[in-house]
């Protein structure tokens, strides 16, 4: 059984639920907004079950519902940010616009962010520079998730990678975990009852395991073995040491809200060569790529393809919410004595 919600009704919803917990209004859009959009894109790990997330943590004292947030170091091509343990969200977002205005004066814009909890997907930050007509590229490092046998213990987070590059019909984007799957993805199929595929994590002996709470209890596998466990060691290094956030083994807080650091980059095209330019050749790619010999009912996807064509068909059909989740919270809502149907 599922609950669907129109996305205004849900953000509406939300809003509402981070304003009875003293969340700074001026911070609830952008965090309702982006939970919002990942459910729109069948990103369902980092939508209203990642916002049950964000409201535990500041149930528990951990996240701060009112950062005051603090530029600690700026130049004119750079910018550091200090998050105040706030809800990540609106200090990625922050750090985001301030790329892209300095992106578009001379080129290249390069934002961080330290002592902050999760940011949610990654994608919501590159789409927006891309939607600028800049090609953006982001990284963030998380408490350590990912191991390998014969190690007991999870080595690094699951250290996601964004990038997002503007075309005349939506950006392409990827955004992955280096981790098989996102924790996220975990976290809901426990919050459902559900059993995981075997391959995405193993138990806390370095079994493995289809039971996703001695998954969580455990460590996850890395996407492409040795591979993606050094890409995730390298996006540990460039969260953490270059801008004094923590290392993932280091990295403090008791739910899968945490987070150690956010960088992002935006590039300007124009840097190089004329913008239409760039444009016609990453339309001509496409569609060679997509030209190609194939199986009738083969298709060639780009990256972010399937989550757009998701948010097109949940736009209109609306939101599915299962069980769980929709329960969860529907107890959060009745406790702030929030009425579902209020708008925010």
């Amino acid at each position: 059984m599922v609950r669907v919600l129109q996305a205004d009704e849900l953000k509406s919803l939300l809003k509402n639920v981070f304003k009875s917990l003293n969340v700074d209004e001026k911070y609830v859009e952008v965090i309702a907004d982006s939970l919002v959009n990942s459910n729109l894109r069948c990103v369902d790990s980092h939508g209203v079950s990642r916002g049950l997330d964000f409201i535990n943590g500041i149930k528990l004292g951990e996240i701060n519902p009112r950062p005051n947030i603090k530029v600690l170091k700026e130049s004119e091509v750079a910018v550091l940010v200090d998050g105040d343990r706030g809800v990540g969200i609106p200090v990625a977002y922050e750090v985001t616009l301030k790329v892209v205005e300095k992106a578009k004066k001379l080129g290249v814009g390069i934002g961080a962010a330290k002592n902050l909890w999760n940011v949610g997907a990654l994608a919501y930050y590159v789409m927006r520079v891309a939607k600028e007509g800049l090609i953006g590229v982001s990284i963030a490092n998380a408490k350590a998730r990912i191991g390998i046998p014969g190690i007991r213990s999870p080595i690094v987070g699951t250290n996601p990678i964004a990038i997002a590059v503007p075309t005349e019909d939506g950006p392409i984007v990827l955004d992955m975990a280096l981790s098989t799957v996102a924790v996220g993805k975990i976290v809901l199929a426990a919050r459902k009852g559900e059993k995981i595929p075997e391959g995405w994590a193993v138990d806390k002996d370095g079994k493995p395991t289809t039971d996703p709470k001695e998954a969580l209890e455990g460590y996850l596998t890395p996407v492409g073995g040795y591979k993606g466990l050094g890409l995730a060691i390298m996006v540990d290094v460039l969260s953490s040491a270059l801008i004094d956030a923590p290392y993932s083994l280091i990295i403090s807080g008791k739910g899968p809200y945490t987070q150690g650091g956010f960088l992002i980059m935006a590039l300007n095209p124009t840097i190089f060569r004329e913008y239409r330019e760039f444009i016609e050749d990453v339309r001509s790619y496409v569609e060679t790529l997509k030209s190609l010999p194939k199986d009738p009912e083969a298709e060639v996807l780009m990256p972010g393809e399937p989550e757009a064509r998701c948010l097109s068909r949940r736009s209109t059909e609306g939101i599915p919410l299962d069980d769980g989740v929709w329960e969860q919270l529907v107890k959060v809502v009745n406790e702030l004595g929030i009425r579902p149907n209020e708008r925010s």
